[in-house]
């Protein structure tokens, strides 16, 4: 069984929440971890892409209005 990075389950959280108030937060830690993994991973990688998928999403999500 795979172990979910950091980065996943924030993101998980960021895109489930449904209070407005928090998921700016939810959203704003979600893309720490996310920049935190990238820093980690070979740009190459089939988990970058995930990372680069994941940071579009929250800025489709930002952009929406509450």
């Amino acid at each position: 069984m795979a172990v979910r990075q950091e980065w996943s389950i924030k993101y998980r959280a960021a895109i489930l929440e449904r209070d407005s108030a928090c998921r700016l937060l939810r959203m704003t830690e979600a893309t720490d971890a996310i920049q935190r993994r990238m820093g980690q991973v070979e740009e190459t990688s089939r988990e970058w892409r995930k990372l680069e998928n994941a940071v579009q999403s929250l800025n489709v999500l930002r952009a929406r209005p509450a």
